[in-house]
């Protein structure tokens, strides 16, 4: 098996130019010559899968600070420690010549094209059946995952633009020859080819889900995960205009609710909550990006950002122990209590002194080995329920949020959720995913501010809330690929 990492990882590397997005000349590529089998498909998948989990770089990837974006940009955590790895997030220090805005959009486009060659290589070796169809499904959901994921951190969010035609992102949708200069599409058009992309790999990949069952699939984006991810972008567009209708919050509730209803997932019980976090793929796991002793991003990693004898910079901000963890009310849930947030220190100074997450604890005795969680099945009730109560089905909503809080909340009497609001469920949200990175976007989409402790306030549609657009990548391009305003 060891073997088979070290050779898909070799393999993708050789497919990868060290272009951002793989320009070259148009005849220097062989574009038959590196996949010829199955086998030859799926390890080179695997290693698209690692360059995102700290062998390529340590910077930006799913398993580390990217991981965090949305809590350090956030209301909830704060920046303990003065290692100031990811203060470009969390102190809202970015700037278009800066370590991380360069790393995640480096890292990214590297991801995609790599996936691009693999797609190809795979189309022109002339694999077929349903086997081959099932890879490229899933080659065509990780490039909508990896696209979603850079319009989130460089475009502003679609309920919050002033425009549709406002800047999205480059969209690469394929090797690009040496003559391509990138520039942004609009964001219509980028949440257009994330769904088309998606809307490809879930019929690709349904022939063959019925032979799956949810460990045979384990660190891969499958069936379920490119319906999670499809529910989740619709969300972000409520009621955009985007592929003629302003419905999507209908399709998101119905893609979450056939998840819930037919998937192989399953809620963690209360009894349990407290020891799945030092185990990988769990019962309500849907995709996670795996690391193991020798893939992860080493410190700046999920376990060394949230732990006191590591750069501690991600610890809970006051203002949610306050609310929720110190609180009388909440010491019957499970989520922030149980240890599940503990106040914790390192060394006989007692420095980093905080309260800090317990959902990245390491395994093998290693804190650097943690897996992102992409997506689990907490998230879908959670998608269930804001969908279900933008379309006016109330009932629906309490149903879905009553599930989650009967597994969560100790002596819980089922029912006990008969009404919730938006506000409610973004509660909820904060609850369940703290330190999975949600918590920022999830306000800024529902026309909300955020009170960062660094920052102050920062309201939905702020310039801020965007990272800048790398200046070298602009620099290239002459000028072409314009820069997110502000920057």
């Amino acid at each position: 098996m060891k073997f088979k990492y070290i050779a898909a990882f070799a393999f993708a590397v050789a497919l990868a130019s060290c272009d951002i997005l793989d320009k070259e000349p148009s005849d220097s590529w062989d574009s038959g010559s590196a996949i010829q089998t199955v086998d030859d498909l799926k390890y080179a998948i695997n290693g698209i899968y690692e360059t995102q989990t700290g062998n390529v770089s340590q910077f930006g990837n799913y398993t580390g600070d990217f991981g965090l974006f949305a809590d350090l940009k956030g209301s909830d955590y704060k920046c303990v420690g003065g290692n100031n790895m990811a203060t470009e997030i969390s102190k809202y220090l970015a700037t278009s010549t800066g370590n991380l805005p360069d790393a995640i959009y480096q890292l990214f486009y590297k991801s995609i094209a790599r996936t691009n060659k693999v797609m190809e290589q795979a189309q022109a070796a002339g694999l077929t059946g349903d086997e081959v169809n099932a890879c490229l499904g899933e080659l065509y959901a990780l490039r909508a995952l990896f696209h979603f994921d850079l319009a989130r951190v460089y475009a502003q969010l679609p309920t919050v633009a002033k425009s549709m035609d406002d800047m999205g992102i480059v969209l690469a949708t394929k090797t690009f020859d040496y003559t391509f200069v990138p520039e942004r599409a609009t964001l219509k058009q980028t949440y257009e080819t994330i769904l088309a992309d998606l809307d490809e790999a879930i019929k690709l990949m349904e022939p063959i889900e019925s032979t799956h069952d949810k460990n045979n699939t384990t660190g891969h984006m499958n069936y379920w995960a490119a319906l999670a991810l499809r529910a989740r972008v619709n969300l972000y567009l409520d009621d955009v205009n985007v592929n003629g209708t302003t419905e999507h919050n209908k399709l998101a509730l119905a893609d979450a609710k056939k998840i819930i209803e037919e998937g192989p997932y399953s809620l963690y019980k209360y009894a349990d909550y407290t020891s799945v976090w030092a185990k990988e793929f769990t019962d309500e796991s849907i995709f996670e990006f795996q690391t193991t002793s020798q893939y992860n991003p080493q410190r700046n990693s999920l376990g060394y950002y949230t732990d006191p004898s590591g750069y501690a910079e991600a610890a809970m901000n006051d203002s949610f122990v306050e609310d929720f963890v110190k609180n009388p009310a909440y010491t019957k849930d499970i989520r922030v209590s149980s240890g599940m947030i503990m106040e914790e220190s390192y060394g006989p100074k007692q420095e980093n002194k905080a309260f800090y997450t317990q959902k990245y604890p390491g395994r093998d005795g290693q804190i650097y080995v943690n897996n992102a969680r992409v997506f689990r099945l907490s998230e879908i009730y959670l998608i269930a329920a804001e969908a279900a109560l933008k379309t006016n089905d109330e009932t629906a909503a309490a149903k879905y949020i009553d599930d989650l809080r009967k597994e969560r909340i100790a002596d819980y009497v089922a029912g006990s959720t008969a009404s919730v609001t938006i506000e409610n469920i973004l509660t909820e949200r904060r609850l369940e995913l703290n330190g999975e990175g949600h918590m920022a976007w999830d306000m800024w989409r529902n026309g909300k501010s955020i009170n960062n402790p660094m920052k102050g306030e920062v309201k939905p549609g702020d310039n801020m809330a965007v990272f800048p657009i790398p200046q070298a990548n602009i620099n290239a391009s002459h000028g072409a690929l314009k820069q997110n305003p502000g920057f």
